[in-house]
This record gives C-alpha cells, sequence and structure tokens, in this order.
C-alpha cells in the first residue's frame, strides 16, 4: 500500500505555478512559485543577471564575459568614466551620465527604452551596464520594463530585485522614474518617504532594509561619533 501512494503521488518541479488546496468543493486558491535569482538567471555569465528573456544586465567586471558568451546585438554602457572598450563587433549606445542624484536621467531613460524594445524585437540580445550594475544600468531597465512590459514602478522594481538583489537607483533617479511613471500611467506606485534610520528621504520600496536601524534608533537613540 506505502508503494501503490508514493507511485500515486506527483512531485512538484520548480515549473509547478498552481497549487490546488483542499477538496473540489473549496476554493482553489494560487501559490505561485517563488524562484531563486540562481533559478531566474539560469545560463547567465557569471556575474550577469537576466532582467526579461533577451535582456541581460552587469557591472563592468563581468562584461568581457558577458560579451563573449552572450553575443548581444546591443551593448548600452552608463558608464563615461570607464576606459573606452576593445575593438569587437558590439555597437554600442552611451548614456553619458554619473551616478549623482542630480544626473538628469530623462532625455535618456525613454531613448534606451525604446532602443532595447527595437533589438529586441528583431531577436537579438541586449546587455545594459554600468560600472556595479546596480544604479544607472538598473534605472534604464526600469524604464524599460514599466515602459515596455507596463509594470508599475513598484514591480518594476521587486522583478528586478528578485534577480538582482544589489539593484539600488539613487534617489535622485528613483524621483525621476516615479515621474516617468507617473507621464506614462497618471498615478505612481513608489512615494518618497522619510527615514529616521539615516535622516534621509527614500523610495519606500527601500524601507524594509532600514527596519532594524529604524528599531535600534528608536530603542536607544542616534548612535553618536566618538
Amino acid at each position: 500500500m506505502v508503494f501503490f501512494f508514493l507511485a500515486k503521488m506527483k512531485v512538484l518541479t520548480a515549473e509547478d505555478k498552481v497549487a490546488c488546496v483542499g477538496n473540489e468543493n473549496e476554493p482553489r486558491v494560487n501559490v505561485e512559485t517563488k524562484l531563486t535569482k540562481e533559478e531566474l538567471n539560469r545560463g547567465c555569465p557569471l556575474g550577469v543577471s537576466r532582467v526579461i528573456d533577451s535582456v541581460y544586465i552587469c557591472g563592468a567586471h563581468s562584461l568581457p564575459g558577458a560579451v563573449r558568451d552572450l553575443r548581444p546585438g546591443l551593448v548600452v554602457n552608463a558608464a563615461p568614466e570607464l576606459p573606452p572598450p576593445p575593438e569587437d563587433y558590439v555597437p554600442r549606445h552611451y548614456v553619458p551620465l554619473l551616478d549623482t542624484p542630480s544626473s538628469d536621467m530623462h532625455p535618456y531613460m525613454e531613448r534606451v527604452a525604446d532602443l532595447i524594445n527595437d533589438v529586441v524585437s528583431n531577436g537579438e540580445v541586449v546587455l545594459v551596464h554600468c560600472v556595479a550594475g546596480i544604479s544607472r544600468s538598473v534605472t534604464l531597465c526600469l524604464a524599460y520594463l514599466i515602459k515596455w512590459h507596463k509594470m508599475t514602478l513598484c514591480d518594476a522594481y521587486r522583478h528586478m530585485k528578485l534577480r538582482r538583489p544589489q539593484v539600488r537607483p539613487n534617489t535622485g533617479f528613483f524621483k525621476q522614474l516615479i515621474k516617468y511613471e507617473e507621464r506614462l500611467f497618471g498615478e505612481a506606485s513608489v512615494k518618497m518617504i522619510y527615514c529616521e534610520a539615516i535622516d534621509k528621504e527614500i523610495p519606500d520600496v527601500y524601507e524594509p532594509d532600514y527596519r532594524a536601524m529604524t528599531w535600534f534608533r528608536q530603542r536607544y537613540g542616534p548612535i553618536e561619533n566618538s
């Protein structure tokens, strides 16, 4: 009987997206399997993250291997401080901005989003990078997801963070993304809030990262420099 029971069991895999809980008279409950960063980035070169199929993001240290393995149809370079790349076959689009809150990303977000969409629509791969793959390149990828995949900024950020946990556009870029979402959709899904832990304004999607610091400050007061 034990053997018969085991033979009837279905082993769920990472591809199983929906589970039915209870008997047939009870409502169905959708349970979406949360894939790990490693599963979402399976097949990517070292240090590279998959934004969606055909769109990838990385930092400068991973760029040579990424170009070699992915053979992209376009590389978006958002790091003007890096030395000129080696001569190769890859077309490049340059975004000449430093990673500072005062840098104006607005003129580039929609232009790069459209360019990524054009290349992907032709069946080619796009690789977006800055120095660390954390702020400038992430901002451009978020703008692409908002415009061409109709994601809210909040959902796009969570989508990126699952695949690349270190993503963290600077606050100036996030404010510009909020305005970009408002222009496209008429409302914003992310707002800027005051963070007591660091005495600064941050996007509300960053707030969970500071909860422990905020609790400590509320309980024990600010840490004075000795």
